[in-house]
């Protein structure tokens, strides 16, 4: 099998399915509520694309790690979230229009943050300059392809035949995330088995990733509660902290920079990353379900006091 099918041809299927999926379960009136209400928007990006790359930076001087992988790690952080945080809303059923309206709105922005990230990474980490761009048309045309197409697609087959849509929903709750598993594992896998001294640069590399993950879903989710966010944008804006788009991160450091250690970085962010942000979701989900259920028998004990 050819080493790069699961990057070019397996993964972005798996998303194009995805994002018709969560399509199934939204209406324009989800939509309509995120813009409407835009300060769990505003939120999320300033979490994403502030947040995040601060965090990089201390991890990295923490770590003392090498200016290159100081440098991968910030163009992980710097990178937008990716299709698979909203799969992951779409599961736990939180605001699946929230998570889809912040991985767009990044993904158009990071076409013009992610360079100037980038380039001062490489001055103040490695003393050089690099100067990248993304193709900015090429960019917007892979997310509408990727995203909004069939995720549109999905909104129209939910209005114009509602049944099927219920059908669907089920089966498509279980496939989808098969599909994304057998994915990561083959880009994780096929791609990358002939890596040389794999233990050595996971031993290096896994615990500032880890705590990169970890850190910035925990500071989404607190941003989210200072703020006042109800409690589905509770969850899904440390999601989308939590789960970037490592596979833009590989290319720009792997095709735009040419630097291998650099590309590492987001190779292991990926390997844990949706299993950490799963553990997260369904641990917040559950602990909201818990005081929810404590916070209706204490008013009702308060009431049964006031008779």
């Amino acid at each position: 099998m050819n080493s790069a099918f699961f990057s070019s041809y397996f993964l972005p299927a798996t998303l194009v399915l995805i994002m018709a999926g969560m399509g199934l379960s939204l209406s324009l009136q989800n939509f309509r509520n995120v813009l409407r209400y835009p300060k769990a928007l505003l939120v999320g990006l300033v979490a994403q694309m502030m947040v995040l790359p601060v965090l990089a930076w201390f991890l990295a001087r923490f770590f003392d790690l090498s200016p290159e992988y100081s440098v991968g790690l910030m163009i992980v952080a710097s990178c937008p979230g990716g299709a698979s945080a909203g799969l992951i809303s779409h599961l736990l059923r939180a605001n699946v229009a929230l998570s889809m309206t912040l991985t767009t709105v990044n993904s158009l922005l990071c076409v013009f943050t992610v360079p100037v990230l980038v380039d001062w990474s490489l001055h103040a980490l490695m003393g050089q300059e690099a100067r990248i761009a993304l193709p900015f048309w090429h960019t917007v045309a892979e997310i509408g392809l990727l995203t909004l197409l069939p995720a549109g697609v999905g909104l129209w087959l939910r209005s114009r035949y509602p049944r099927f849509a219920k059908a669907a929903d089920k089966p498509l709750r279980y496939l989808m995330p098969l599909m994304l598993l057998v994915a990561f594992a083959g880009v994780a896998g096929a791609e990358h088995s002939g890596t040389d001294s794999v233990v050595r640069f996971v031993l290096v590399l896994l615990p500032p990733t880890l705590l990169l993950n970890g850190l910035g879903m925990a500071f989404g989710l607190l941003l989210a509660i200072v703020f006042r966010l109800g409690p589905m944008s509770r969850i899904t804006i440390p999601l989308e902290v939590g789960l970037q788009n490592v596979s833009l991160a590989i290319f720009v450091a792997q095709v735009l920079l040419q630097n291998n250690e650099m590309a590492l970085v987001g190779v292991v962010y990926s390997s844990f990353s949706f299993g950490t942000a799963v553990l997260f979701g369904f641990g917040l989900k559950e602990l909201t379900r818990r005081i929810r259920i404590w916070l209706h028998r204490v008013k009702r004990t308060r009431g049964d006091l006031k008779k």
